[in-house]
């Protein structure tokens, strides 16, 4: 198998060479540097070359510029195209003019590298595929396959239980968009419908910058799809990176989540599932939560199945555990867990299994923070009470209390020494 490597940053090539090497050690890889050749012309043997890996930005070319030479040919092999974090509208424009995949260059691990190569090299890289490359490959096929009005749908980029997650875009513009498509194993699952029905039609109602927008909805074939705005500051569990955040900045965080959830709860709407996954942020820094899929409609949480447990056992509140009758405090909770993983970088709760450590949420006394995080034991405290009458009331009790006790109706966080209520 043989590899050309085009980018402008020497250091970049050889980390990319090396990992690749790694992964294939008889592999052939050739460093082309835009700085001292210019644009390869047709004599150049593309096609003698299995993959071609391009950067967008290649000092004085542009990466897409070469990138729509390249794909003129008809010996053009598979190109995976490299952008900085944040660029998707020049993914967009790169899946748009014939790019394979793409990959951010600053989240470009070795085996994402090896991953992309495997795939776009199927037959030559490894002659049988695993499980795993399988389903992928075939995630890639029903995004090739679906049909959205108006709506490009460019590469997979996520998978789940439920759904498969796609870049994509307008057919008239370069914004980047995301396609959530159902599994059609989920679809023909009349409950599973269901709640994906139900997610739209409760997220539709919502119109707060807190909750992610969903453009369009319906059915292509036998796949259901949202198409919905996409997020270039990734999730909660990305900022993380298994590690605790400033204080500041996690209370900031919590706090945005409080506006979130005041403007779903005035809606009658509890989320259910809050979890690092589901809390976004666009390149502003804003937050929005997403995947509203177990949620419900304060009204309806009565004809819920009895003794049904849904939600992510490390974020579930005692009373999701049980399977009781919920409230707008179920969420406060689940905040309070996670505004501890935030402070800390560890879970409010471990255990071997789901079981054991929904069962912590019943019966354990959550730890307390470390000293130096004093200052914030009592917001925890109220936060994550097992009894719920103890708790908050509503996410306006709590940012009333964030205001009083760490902003002082200034908007400028301050961490006083002692909190008291």
């Amino acid at each position: 198998m043989k590899v050309l490597i085009i980018d402008d940053d020497e250091d970049l090539r050889n980390i990319l060479a090396h990992h690749l090497k790694q992964e294939w050690p008889e592999l052939q890889v050739e460093q082309f540097d835009p700085l001292e050749r210019d644009m390869p012309d047709a004599s150049f043997p593309l096609g003698a070359y299995d993959v071609v890996i391009l950067d967008y930005m290649l000092g004085r070319g542009d990466g897409l510029e070469w990138l729509q030479q390249f794909k003129k040919r008809a010996d053009c092999p598979p190109v995976l195209f490299l952008t900085g974090a944040g660029n998707e509208v020049i993914a967009v424009r790169a899946m748009k003019a014939g790019a394979d995949d793409y990959q951010r260059k600053q989240e470009l691990t070795r085996e994402k590298l090896a991953t992309s190569v495997r795939e776009l090299t199927r037959g030559v890289a490894e002659k049988a595929a695993s499980p795993e490359d399988a389903a992928r490959q075939a995630g890639h096929q029903l995004g090739a396959s679906i049909r959205i009005p108006g709506i490009k749908v460019l590469h997979l980029i996520g998978e789940g239980g439920m759904s498969r997650v796609y870049l994509a875009s307008r057919e008239g513009d370069d914004e980047p968009l995301v396609v959530k498509i159902l599994r059609s194993e989920v679809t023909s699952d009349k409950t599973a419908l269901g709640r994906f029905i139900e997610e739209y039609n409760l997220v539709e109602r919502i119109r707060s910058r807190h909750v992610a927008r969903i453009h369009s909805h319906g059915v292509s074939g036998e796949h259901a799809y949202l198409v919905m705005e996409f997020f270039d500051g990734g999730d909660l569990n990305k900022r993380l990176g298994g590690r605790p955040l400033p204080p500041d900045e996690s209370l900031q965080i919590f706090r945005e989540l409080m506006f979130a959830l005041g403007d779903i709860h005035e809606q009658g709407i509890l989320h259910r599932d809050l979890k690092p996954q589901n809390l976004m942020f666009r390149s502003d820094g804003s937050l929005a939560i997403l995947d509203f899929g177990i949620a419900k409609h304060v009204d309806s949480i009565d004809r819920t199945g009895h003794g049904e447990i849904l939600g992510t056992p490390r974020y579930m509140s005692p009373e999701q555990v049980r399977g009781a009758a919920l409230d707008l405090r179920t969420d406060i909770y689940s905040a309070g867990v996670l505004l501890f993983q935030m402070l800390t970088g560890t879970h409010l709760f471990d255990g071997e299994t789901a079981v054991e450590v929904a069962l912590h949420h019943l019966n354990t006394q959550p730890p307390d923070l470390p000293e130096y995080l004093a200052p914030y034991q009592r917001l925890m405290d109220k936060l994550v009470e097992k009894d719920r009458d103890a708790r908050f009331r509503n996410a306006d009790e709590v940012i009333g209390f964030l205001s009083r006790k760490y902003y002082q109706g200034t908007g400028a966080y301050r961490a006083e020494t002692t909190v008291k209520l």
